[in-house]
C-alpha cells in the first residue's frame, strides 16, 4: 500500500498538479471525466441537494458554445448551469468587485490566466488542489509554460482550455501570383514564405501591400490589400510586444529591461510594421480584425490561433483554402534566432471562494477540460477554443475544424508558448506599456523616450505595490516556468 500511494504521489507531481498533506481518496472512474461526474453526484448526495445549480461569469463569446455542455452536465449529474455574460475586458473588474462584495453570486469565473494574481491577492479564488487530488485531473499533453499557467504561488487556481498562443497566417494564393516569388528573392534575398524573423514579417507586409486598381504579377488589385494586420489597440498591444521583445521584462529585483538596446529595436520593430496595417488598425480588436481579414483585404496577420478557424469556416470569408499558418516569427539574440509565443488571452476557469458549492463547481470544471470533454469543445464549430493539447493532433474533429496544417503548426508553435505578466498589478503594467507605444504609432514620441517612460512608469509601479513583495512574486513566476526563459 506504501508503494502504491508513493505511486500516486509522483505521478500527480508529474502531471503538475499540488498534492493536499492528506491524500483524499481517489474518486471512481477510469477517466478524468467519469472521476468528475461521479464526484458531482457524490456531493449531491452527501449534501442532500435538490435541484442544484451554479453560475459561471463568462466571457459572452462563449454564449453560443457552451449551452450545450452545460445541458450534458445536468443530463449526467442533475446540476443545472445559468451564465452572466460580460465581454471579456469587463470580467475583472466584476470578479474584483466580488472580492469585495462578497455575494456568492458566482461559483465560476471563465477569464484569463493574467487576473489570477490580483484576485489571489484579493481573496476572491478558491485554490482546486485538494479538489484535484481527489478528481486526479490530466494535464499531460500541455506544454510546460501553458501547464504553468494554471498555478499561482505554487497552488492550482486555474483550469486552462485554449491555446491563444499567437501565430501568423499568410494568404497562400498571393503568395504564389506568377512572378511574385521570384520578384522578392530578387529584392530581399530570400524565398517568401513562413518568415523566421519579425524583420522579415515587415519585409513581406512591404512587397505585398498594395493599393487598389495597381496590376501586378498578372492581377489587378479590385480594392486595397493591406501587407499585415495585427492587434495594435490599447488593451492588446502588450498581448503582442513579447514577440518583438521576448524573455523576462525585468531582472531579479524588478528592474525594468525595456530601456535597453534590445527593448528599443523591440518598440521601432512593434510600431514599423504599422504603417502597412489599416489605418483605423489602433482603434481595432476582434470584432473588426476577424472580418477585414476574411474579406480579403490583407496578405498577412498575427492573431489569436481562432481566426484560422473562423476565416476557413465563416460563410462570408472569401479567403477559405487560401491560407498557411506559420509558427511565431522572431528575433536574433546573441546571434540566435529565438521566438516567443504569448499566450495572449487563454480562456479558462476559477472558482469563487464565496461560492456555496466550490467543490461541485470543480467537478464542472474538470469535465468540461479533461482530455476528451476538451478535445469536443476545441473541435466545436460554434466554439472560440483553440488547440493546446498534444491529443488535437490526432483528433479528427479538430482537424476537420482547423485543417491539419494549422493543427501541425499550432502545435509546433507550444513550445514557444510564455504566460504574459503573472503578477500583481499586472494591468497597470500593461497599460503603461500600451499607452507609450500608441504614443510611438501615432509618430508623438521617440522609442528612445517610450523605453524611459515605460520604464519609469514600471517603477513607479512597483514601489506603489511594494517592492519587496513584488520582487517575491516575480520570482516565484519565474521560477515556475510561464515564461520559458530564465534570469541572464
Amino acid at each position: 500500500m506504501k508503494r502504491l500511494g508513493l505511486a500516486i504521489l509522483l505521478g500527480m507531481a508529474w502531471l503538475g498538479l499540488t498534492v493536499s498533506p492528506t491524500l483524499a481518496q481517489t474518486l471512481p472512474g477510469a477517466t478524468v471525466e467519469e472521476r468528475a461526474v461521479n464526484g458531482a453526484k457524490e456531493y449531491i448526495k452527501k449534501h442532500g441537494l435538490t435541484n442544484p445549480m451554479q453560475t459561471m461569469l463568462m466571457i459572452s463569446l462563449f454564449k453560443n458554445s457552451m449551452p450545450k455542455y452545460a445541458e450534458e452536465w445536468e443530463k449526467l449529474t442533475g446540476v443545472r448551469m445559468q451564465f452572466i455574460e460580460y465581454g471579456y475586458t469587463d470580467i475583472p473588474a466584476k470578479i474584483m468587485a466580488e472580492a469585495v462584495a462578497k455575494t456568492g453570486q458566482y461559483d465560476i469565473f471563465n477569464q484569463f490566466p493574467y487576473v489570477i494574481p490580483d484576485a489571489v491577492g484579493a481573496g476572491v479564488l478558491i485554490p482546486l488542489d485538494d479538489y484535484a487530488a481527489k478528481g486526479k485531473p490530466d494535464f499531460s499533453g500541455i506544454e510546460p509554460a501553458l501547464r504553468a499557467q494554471q498555478y499561482y504561488d505554487g497552488k492550482l487556481y486555474f483550469m486552462l482550455l485554449d491555446g491563444d498562443h499567437l501565430i501568423l497566417v499568410l494568404r497562400k494564393d498571393i503568395l504564389e501570383l506568377p512572378g511574385a516569388k521570384d520578384a522578392f528573392k530578387a529584392k530581399y534575398g530570400w524565398e517568401p514564405g513562413c518568415p523566421d524573423t519579425v524583420e522579415q514579417w515587415e519585409q513581406l507586409a512591404e512587397f505585398f501591400h498594395t493599393k487598389q486598381g495597381d496590376t501586378r504579377f498578372g492581377k489587378t488589385f479590385d480594392q486595397d490589400l493591406y501587407g499585415a494586420m495585427g492587434y495594435r489597440a490599447i488593451n492588446f498591444s502588450y498581448r503582442h510586444f513579447p514577440v518583438y521583445f521576448g524573455g523576462l521584462w525585468f531582472d531579479k529585483d524588478m528592474n525594468p529591461r525595456v530601456n535597453t538596446p534590445e527593448g528599443i529595436r523591440a518598440i521601432k520593430q512593434f510600431t514599423s510594421i504599422v504603417k502597412y496595417m489599416p489605418p483605423d488598425i489602433q482603434g481595432w480588436g476582434t470584432p473588426q480584425i476577424y472580418p477585414f481579414f476574411a474579406s480579403g483585404q490583407a496578405f498577412s496577420v498575427m492573431s489569436f490561433p481562432s481566426i484560422v478557424g473562423y476565416a476557413e469556416s465563416n460563410p462570408k470569408s472569401v479567403v477559405q483554402g487560401k491560407l498557411v499558418s506559420c509558427i511565431i516569427p522572431g528575433f536574433k539574440k546573441n546571434g540566435k534566432l529565438v521566438r516567443y509565443s504569448p499566450q495572449a488571452a487563454g480562456t479558462g476557469y476559477m472558482v469563487s471562494r464565496y461560492s456555496k458549492h466550490p467543490e461541485l463547481a470543480y467537478y464542472f470544471l474538470q469535465w468540461l477540460t479533461g482530455p476528451t470533454k476538451g478535445d469536443e469543445a476545441i473541435s466545436d464549430p460554434q466554439g472560440f477554443w483553440d488547440p493546446f493539447r498534444a491529443s488535437n493532433l490526432t483528433n479528427p474533429a479538430v482537424i476537420e475544424k482547423f485543417g491539419k496544417q494549422f493543427v501541425e503548426t499550432t502545435m509546433a508553435n507550444t513550445k514557444y508558448a510564455v504566460s504574459l505578466l503573472m503578477i500583481p498589478g499586472n494591468e497597470e503594467y500593461f497599460n503603461v506599456l500600451d499607452q507609450n507605444l500608441a504614443l510611438v504609432m501615432q509618430g508623438n514620441i521617440a522609442a528612445e523616450e517610450a523605453a524611459k517612460r515605460i520604464e519609469d512608469g514600471w517603477n513607479r509601479i512597483t514601489d506603489d505595490i511594494g517592492r519587496k513583495g513584488q520582487i517575491a512574486a516575480w520570482r516565484k513566476s519565474v521560477e515556475s516556468g510561464a515564461y520559458i526563459d530564465k534570469y541572464e
